[in-house]
């Protein structure tokens, strides 16, 4: 079960039955913000306070079982001083 929220703290549906290909996706996304955490010598703790995101969202985010709204893969980018492009290069291997 995964949580869209929108930018103002409401949560738009939870999502059930993700296909093998999502479930993949999402976990294909969260290794590369965890590559990019690690390569910018962060941990969770300093890319939740950097970006300004809830707590657990940078883990739940980097173990595929939370997908980010736009806003919020926005500060996550500018946190890791990356262009948005970066978050998702891991789509060139897939």
């Amino acid at each position: 079960m995964f949580l869209l929220g929108f930018g103002n703290g409401q949560f738009a549906a939870m999502q059930k039955d993700l296909t093998k290909e999502e479930e993949q996706y999402l976990l294909k996304f969260g290794e590369q913000i965890r590559r990019l955490r690690k390569e910018k010598g962060m941990t969770q703790a300093d890319l939740v306070f950097e970006a300004k995101v809830h707590g657990n969202m940078i883990g739940r985010i980097e173990r595929g079982e939370r997908a980010a709204n736009l806003l919020q893969l926005h500060k996550i980018a500018k946190a890791l001083e990356v262009n948005l492009e970066e978050l998702f290069a891991f789509e060139k291997k897939l």
